[in-house]
């Protein structure tokens, strides 16, 4: 009777030690992340309600990745698959995009330099959401953990704009996007 009592207390005190610790952050897999670890900067966001409609102005200039290689972005370091392409803005920024996605956003031109091609927006792409975060902030987007600055802005597509959690959110600092995106005034 003495043991069962022994291991009845010793079973209640361990239950009690790891009900009762520290609470703990919920795990976020860097390389498989999920719109769930968003949640909190995305209610922040919708619940200020300054979202705005933007789409991009300027050309950019991509190449074909034929095998995979890690890029530093100014949003921290991706991975660019084989078959994707590398993009580059007129600022020297660089990014992975998926070849169906870049087609969907860009109309390739005939000049290129450097096996870099050059692609202007395409003028009937829906574009984006935007809106400026004012303070330091993580995303964690498809392709990784992105870190952005105070007065950064958090992009969506413009398909999710009724979406309050999207699975698809990225990041662009905030001197590109005055320098590349230009504000969609509202229909009246």
């Amino acid at each position: 009777m003495k043991r069962f009592a022994i291991g009845l207390f010793l079973s209640c005190a361990v239950f009690l030690l790891v009900s009762c610790g520290t609470p703990k952050a919920p795990a976020v897999s860097e390389s498989q992340p999920d719109s769930g670890s968003n949640h909190v900067l995305l209610d922040e966001v919708n619940t200020a309600g300054k979202w705005f409609h933007a789409k991009k102005t300027r050309p950019i200039w991509a190449q074909e990745i034929k095998e995979a290689k890690k890029v530093k972005t100014l949003e921290g370091e991706e991975t660019v698959e084989p078959g994707h392409f590398l993009c580059k803005g007129e600022a020297g920024d660089i990014w992975p995009q998926k070849k169906a996605d870049l087609e969907k956003k860009y109309v390739a031109t005939d000049e290129e330099t450097d096996g870099w091609r050059k692609y202007l927006p395409r003028p009937d792409a829906e574009g984006v959401m935007a809106v400026q975060v004012d303070h330091p902030f993580v995303v964690y987007a498809k392709w990784g953990k992105l870190q952005g600055k105070g007065g950064d802005f958090l992009i969506k597509n413009y398909a999710d704009k009724g979406h309050d959690h999207p699975a698809d959110v990225w990041l662009v600092d905030r001197k590109l996007f005055g320098q590349t995106y230009e504000r969609v005034a509202a229909a009246k």
